[in-house]
C-alpha cells in the first residue's frame, strides 16, 4: 500500500507564520489551513509517496512563494522556507520549516515549524511557534450580532505555540490508518480594540479578555484512507482535537473544545469527483472571545467573513463538485448549510442556519503533484467573497 506523507507542513508552519493568534488565531484560522494545503502542495513527489527511493533521499530545501486572498485579512502573500529529509529511513520525512507572509491590512507574522516521524511512521510529533500582529473586525456573539454586521476594529498581536504526538496503534486492518495522541497548546494575547458605537456595549470586550492567555491541553487524532494527499479521488480524511484549559499550566480560563473535522471523496467518472466535507465544534465553560467557534475555519462555509458568526457551537455541511475539462483546466461548483448555536445541546433545536454557495476554476500547475491553482467566488447571507490560493479547499 502506498504511504503518503499526512500533513507534513500541517497547519503548523503557516499557522506561526500567518495565523496572527489570539483572535486571529481562531478568526483567521482558515488562513492557514488554506496556507498549509498551499505548503503541502510544493513538496517534491518523492517525498510525498513512500518508496524505497525516498527513504535514502537526500535532504530537498524548499523556498517559495504562497498567495493569499480571503475576506477577512485581504489580499497578500506569504514566504515559507522549508526543509525535507530522512534521517531514520521512515515512510513519512521530516520537515523542517520557517514562514513569514503580510496582507493589505498590514497584519504579518512569522513563526517556526518541526515535524517528524519515528518507529517505522508508528509515532507522527508535530511542534511550531508563531508571533503575529492582525487587524481584524469583531462582530460580537451570537447571531444577531452578525447578522447586524456592526464591528469595531480589533488589533491582535500574540504569541503562540503547541506540540502533538500522535502513535498508530494498530499495524494491519482499516485502524491501521488511525493515529491517537495528545496535543497541549498555549496562546497568549494583547489585544486593542476601537471605541464601540453607544448602541452596541456588547463590543467593548472584557480588559481580562484583551489581555491574557489559554494554555490547554487534550487527546487529537487522525484517520486517512486518501488516495492521493493533493487531490483525492477516494478515501476519507479524518481529524480531531478534544482541549482543556489548564490553571496548572498558566491558562486564565479553564473551558473545554471540541473540533471534529471528516472529509468524504467519491469517484464520479473518470474525470469527475464530489468531495463531501462535514465539521463540528463546541465549547463548554467560560471561554474567551477568541476562543469560541467560528464560521470561516477550515473552509466552511466559503462567502462568510471569518469570525462574523461564532457562538458556543458551530456545524458545517458541505459539498463540492469537481469537473475536469481538459488535460490542465477543471470547474467545480459548490454548495453548504451551517448553524451556530449557543452550546452543542442547542444545535438541533435552535441553530441560526446559514448557507453559501459558489463557483470555481481549477489550472493544473503541477501535473507531477497533481495539484491545482484554485479561484473561488462564493456568496453567502451577507454578500460575495473570492479566494484565491494553491491546492482545493478541503
Amino acid at each position: 500500500m502506498r504511504h503518503y506523507r499526512h500533513g507534513l507542513t500541517s497547519a503548523a508552519l503557516v499557522v506561526a507564520g500567518l495565523t496572527f493568534t489570539g483572535s486571529a488565531w481562531a478568526q483567521a484560522a482558515y488562513l492557514p489551513d488554506e496556507l498549509d494545503h498551499q505548503l503541502d502542495t510544493l513538496a517534491p513527489v518523492d517525498t510525498v509517496v513512500s518508496t524505497p527511493s525516498a527513504s535514502k533521499s537526500k535532504p530537498d530545501l524548499l523556498i517559495a512563494p504562497l498567495p493569499v486572498s480571503n475576506p477577512a485579512l485581504g489580499t497578500g502573500a506569504a514566504l515559507a522556507g522549508v526543509l525535507y529529509y530522512n534521517p531514520n529511513g521512515s515512510p513519512t520525512p521530516w520537515v523542517t520549516g520557517v514562514a513569514g507572509g503580510y496582507t493589505s491590512t498590514d497584519t504579518w507574522g512569522v513563526g517556526l515549524f518541526h515535524q517528524m516521524a519515528l518507529d517505522d511512521d508508528r509515532f507522527h510529533i508535530t511542534a511550531l511557534a508563531g508571533y503575529g500582529d492582525a487587524r481584524l473586525n469583531f462582530y460580537g456573539i451570537g447571531p444577531n450580532a452578525g447578522e447586524a454586521g456592526l464591528s469595531v476594529k480589533l488589533r491582535d498581536k500574540g504569541l503562540m505555540a503547541y506540540l502533538d504526538g500522535q502513535v498508530r496503534i494498530f499495524d494491519k486492518g482499516l485502524l491501521s490508518n488511525l493515529h491517537f495522541g495528545a496535543r497541549a497548546s498555549y496562546l497568549r494575547l494583547e489585544s486593542s480594540a476601537s471605541i464601540p458605537t453607544p448602541d452596541r456595549p456588547d463590543l467593548d470586550l472584557p480588559e481580562v479578555e484583551l489581555r491574557s492567555k489559554i494554555a490547554t491541553i487534550g487527546p487529537s487524532f487522525t484517520f486517512d484512507t486518501r488516495d492521493h494527499p493533493f487531490n483525492p479521488h477516494k478515501g476519507v480524511l479524518v481529524t480531531g482535537t478534544w482541549m482543556f484549559g489548564a490553571d496548572f499550566l498558566g491558562s486564565d480560563f479553564e473551558h473545554s473544545k471540541l473540533e471534529i473535522l471528516s472529509t468524504g471523496y467519491f469517484r464520479l467518472a473518470k474525470s469527475t469527483v464530489l468531495a463531501v466535507r462535514k465539521t463540528l465544534c463546541s465549547v463548554k465553560g467560560d471561554a474567551p472571545f477568541y476562543d469560541l467557534c467560528m464560521f470561516g475555519r477550515h473552509a466552511d462555509l466559503r462567502g462568510y467573513e471569518a469570525g462574523r458568526y461564532r457562538d458556543g457551537a458551530t456545524w458545517a455541511l458541505q459539498a463540492e463538485l469537481r469537473q475536469r475539462v481538459t488535460d490542465h483546466l477543471g470547474v467545480v461548483g459548490f454548495a453548504g448549510v451551517g448553524g451556530i448555536a449557543q452550546s452543542s445541546g442547542d444545535i438541533w433545536k435552535h441553530s441560526y442556519v446559514l448557507g453559501s454557495g459558489g463557483v470555481g476554476l481549477r489550472y493544473l500547475a503541477s501535473p507531477a503533484n497533481d495539484v491545482n491553482l484554485r479561484l473561488d467566488v462564493a456568496w453567502g447571507k451577507d454578500g460575495a467573497a473570492v479566494y484565491f490560493g494553491i491546492g482545493e479547499a478541503f
